[in-house]
């Protein structure tokens, strides 16, 4: 008997969808629908479902959460697009929107699409969570650091572990799938520890849907060096890292505060995703000046 193929549950949600050049991003919006415009780089892997995380503290403080799907993610349309390429598609998601003016946020291995974005007029900030930075720069964990090489240098080999990851964590069940991103249980303003055990899971799931293309692509972008140098970043930045964080180093964010050229540095007392949940309010508003 073939097992049954895993699926998001209940989290997962008809998305929103952008038509660029014969493709489709999926995307979905979170807190206030006519609040300031936020947009949220999810992390790898992961998926626009993680918004949601952010819905009940964007609300609260007056913002809509704009949360794409990158390409080859959950139910965005496959494509050979990098890192550099990114803000071209948050640039079309956001005229979508008349959003002229927005802060972005890039949580785990989002944050170089993140940071990309500075470049786009209508960016005014960045707020980095957990993030990831380029090669030589910080660390990340010791089976990131393996799946990226992998990725990025025999991508045919690393597929079928994405697949064996997707199946696994369909069969084990919410706290296996939450057991990637957190060392202790995380809770939100509006989610009990278990169901963000559940939207994680879900989250991780809906990233795969259509296959393992889209994260072994950005698996092995987060194992090149990014196209675009730190100190060229042209917007304020905030970044928030977790002290207890054991996927992304606590020196890595120590090291991209250092290295951005208007850079706060935020230390939370939590782990990778804990982080993203306890300073979810500080994340939504951006840089505040020293």
């Amino acid at each position: 008997m073939v097992p049954a193929e895993p699926t998001a549950g209940d989290w997962s949600t008809d998305p929103q969808y952008l038509a660029l050049d014969g493709r489709r991003l999926a995307y979905e919006t979170y807190g206030d629908p006519t609040g300031r415009p936020v947009l949220f780089c999810h992390g790898t892997p992961g998926s626009r479902l993680l918004g949601r995380l952010l819905d009940a503290p964007a609300a609260e403080r007056g913002v809509c959460l704009i949360a794409p799907d990158r390409p080859g993610i959950g139910d965005s349309d496959n494509a050979d697009r990098g890192i550099a390429d990114w803000p071209d598609d948050a640039a079309a998601l956001l005229a979508r929107l008349d959003a002229d003016a927005a802060g972005v946020v890039g949580f785990s291995g989002g944050a170089p699409f993140a940071l990309a974005c500075h470049r786009l007029d209508a960016v005014e900030s960045v707020t980095v969570v957990s993030g990831s930075g380029p090669p030589g720069v910080g660390d990340r964990g010791r089976a990131q650091r393996a799946m990226g090489a992998l990725a990025r240098h025999v991508p045919r080999l690393c597929a079928p572990l994405v697949r064996l990851q997707r199946w696994a964590l369909g069969r084990q069940g919410p706290d296996a799938a939450l057991d990637l991103v957190a060392d202790t249980p995380p809770e939100t303003e509006a989610l009990t520890t278990d169901e963000v055990a559940e939207l994680v899971q879900a989250d991780v799931l809906a990233a795969t849907s259509r296959g393992p293309g889209g994260v072994v692509r950005e698996l092995g972008l987060l194992a090149e060096p990014w196209p675009f140098e730190l100190d060229a970043v042209s917007v304020p930045v905030a970044v928030l890292q977790g002290r207890r964080d054991t996927n992304v180093a606590p020196a890595t964010g120590e090291a991209l505060a250092d290295r951005l050229p208007d850079a706060t540095l935020e230390r939370v007392d939590s782990d990778h995703l804990g982080t993203l949940c306890l300073a979810a309010g500080r994340a939504l508003r951006g840089p505040t000046p020293v």
